[in-house]
């Protein structure tokens, strides 16, 4: 070959190189984020207007203003997964569903209540084991002349259910097969009680203990045979109310001796995988679910908590997340009614409020009170504690079985008609009360919906930021919209960069700390409760990474001692590679760290126990993952 002809072949294997190495590039190159996802808006106005009205679709845009009032969702910082959204079928819903209202009627509003595509799809029903005050009259199921006892329960029997109360609930379960049910009594049969009565408090006999478990676990077993599933029951309703009322005065240290001798083991002794909710009353006396859980026997049988709203503040439940965050958390009453001073807009603020805060707050269900109650606020029991002045999720006039769809309803609406059971709380910013307030959720399937409420006087122009993309929405004053939207997110890495967090290491349930010599000593996974040493904040090092800075002394978690793989400590005064990590969110909820310096994971597993935390794990196991919560 002569050097001319070399010449002409040497190009075009270059030029084939070069053409080669092109295509490769543009093959293996990251495909371009899709922007422009489209955003479907549903609107209530507290003019009534607007009630859960589909308006115009919108659409994000790469563009992203500098508007001061935006809402960032970030569906990478995950918290607790939901279980759902609803109220009571009471005695007297029930009474009037079936029996004031035609067949026809009665399935439009089922319909309503409990499909999803034509209705609001509640999926959460409390269910009161015997009579409420919202009742016909008083009962339970095992209910006895004065002087007789029954401790076999061979005289029990859910017959006065059988007429009206299982039939509805059998067809919300048709419609909604996924509706959770969870139990709860006012009292237990008088004849196990001190003073002999239903109403007005009284205490549960010690003798009676052992019997009363088995009533709760024959109500189990027998709406379970009415195709009833009972996912969960709590000892008691509002144990530390003794109005004249269907009630029982069960102080926390009665219930958690409940608990732990008798009622856990009675479920576990007929089979039943029924869960026990502790506590069941208001935010104000955190210190009573705190007795169930400080007890060992008792705790063991107790997975998660319930509370009510009539006193105290909704934050209560994130005071208790933070002392037990492997505990579940469900707030499960709190009804409208007259006192609010109005429908609307009173109630429908309200029942925004209760779901805004509940969810942000760790609960994994927001529940009103009774589903349904007549033109006089009834039926309700002719006793001096009753509430005669509670207001349903609808109002159905006993005349016409004619149905008004009050504002708790359309309120619910706004979360229950998009949320489904297991969507995950996601991370949003909210303004707080009387502004711009927010939750969002991540679905199942990956969709993502945003409840936004403007508790304000005024309207508000808003941005909603996620993904690296933006869209702008206007709210008039005391509006909510919910925003639904597809696609996966792309940008960020899910930490709550801004956030002060507390990260609890899974495999000893403690938490991790700089206190050993309330200095800069090495972390570890060695304290019970979260206080200042155990706060971190989490800070943006750019590029996709995090630096955490213990909240105590300002210092930055470091991994610099020997420039390997020694424990962390809190001693660096700046971020360099030794102080950034990569937050990498696990599948079960919880989160690793690795290390950029040297690409370890960070890890607890050295003694198995409560050892310095050090950066030397190549893969993430149990030891190298961590729960964490903000603060």
């Amino acid at each position: 070959m002569n050097r001319r002809s070399l010449r002409i072949a040497l190009s075009i294997i270059v030029a084939s190189l070069v053409i080669g190495l092109l295509i490769s590039s543009v093959r293996n190159a990251p495909s371009a984020k899709a922007a422009g996802e489209t955003v479907n808006v549903w609107l209530t106005t507290p003019d009534q207007a607007n009630l859960l009205a589909q308006k115009s679709n919108v659409a994000f845009s790469s563009s992203i203003g500098s508007n001061a009032t935006t809402i960032s969702v970030n569906e990478g910082a995950t918290y607790q997964q939901m279980t759902g959204f609803g109220a009571s079928m009471t005695d007297s819903s029930a009474y009037l569903l079936y029996d004031k209202m035609s067949a026809s009627q009665r399935s439009t509003l089922m319909n309503n209540l409990f499909n999803a595509s034509s209705g609001i799809g509640l999926d959460f029903l409390r269910q009161p084991i015997g009579s409420s005050d919202l009742s016909l009259n008083e009962y339970t199921y095992d209910d006895l002349a004065s002087g007789q006892t029954d401790p076999t329960m061979s005289r029990f029997s859910i017959a006065h259910d059988s007429s009206y109360i299982i039939p509805v609930l059998q067809q919300a379960l048709q419609i909604n097969p996924n509706i959770t049910i969870m139990g709860t009594p006012w009292s237990p049969p008088a004849w196990m009680k001190s003073n002999g009565s239903l109403n007005a408090g009284g205490t549960l006999l010690t003798s009676d203990y052992s019997a009363y478990a088995q009533y709760l676990a024959d109500f189990i077993k027998a709406y379970q045979a009415a195709g009833i599933p009972i996912y969960a029951i709590t000892p008691q309703n509002e144990p530390l109310n003794t109005n004249n009322m269907p009630t029982l005065d069960f102080p926390a240290s009665s219930e958690t001796t409940f608990i732990a001798n008798n009622l856990g083991p009675t479920l576990a002794a007929n089979g039943l995988s029924t869960r026990i909710f502790g506590f069941d009353h208001n935010w104000d006396t955190p210190s009573y679910p705190t007795t169930i859980m400080n007890n060992a026997t008792a705790n063991s049988y107790t997975p998660a908590s319930a509370w009510h709203c009539y006193a105290g503040d909704a934050s209560a439940m994130t005071a208790f997340h933070n002392a037990f965050p492997t505990k579940d958390i469900y707030q499960t009453e709190c009804s409208g009614g007259t006192w609010e001073g109005s429908n609307w807009p009173n109630g429908f603020q309200n029942t925004l409020n209760l779901l805004i805060n509940s969810t942000r707050n760790w609960s994994k269900s927001v529940v009103r009170w009774g589903l349904a109650l007549d033109t006089n606020n009834g039926p309700y029991l002719n006793t001096s504690g009753a509430c005669s002045t509670c207001r349903g999720i609808v109002t159905v006039d006993q005349s016409t079985g004619n149905v008004s769809y009050n504002s708790d309803y359309y309120a619910l609406g706004q979360a229950s008609k998009f949320v489904r059971p297991g969507a995950y709380r996601i991370d949003s910013n909210s303004f707080g009360a009387g502004n711009l307030e927010d939750v969002a959720f991540k679905n199942p399937d990956g969709s993502k919906v945003l409840v936004a409420y403007n508790n304000g006087s005024s309207s508000n122009t808003f941005q909603v930021q996620w993904n690296n993309e933006a869209f702008s929405y206007t709210l008039p004053a005391g509006a909510a919209a919910t925003f639904t939207w597809s696609g996966t997110q792309t940008g960020g890495n899910g930490a709550p960069v801004g956030s002060t967090i507390w990260l609890q290491a899974t495999n000893n349930n403690n938490y991790v700390s700089t206190r050993t010599d309330q200095s800069n000593a090495p972390l570890d996974a060695s304290v019970t409760q979260v206080q200042a040493w155990e706060e971190f904040d989490v800070v943006d090092a750019g590029n996709g990474l995090i630096a955490l800075r213990a909240h105590a002394n300002n210092n930055y978690v470091s991994t610099r001692i020997d420039q390997s793989n020694a424990p962390l400590n809190a001693s660096a005064t700046q971020v360099q590679a030794w102080e950034e990590f990569h937050w990498l969110p696990q599948s079960n909820g919880t989160v690793a760290l690795q290390a950029v310096a040297n690409n370890n994971y960070v890890s607890a597993r050295t003694d198995q126990s409560n050892t310095p935390l050090d950066a030397s794990a190549t893969q993430v196991q149990g030891w190298e993952q961590f729960r964490w919560g903000q603060v």
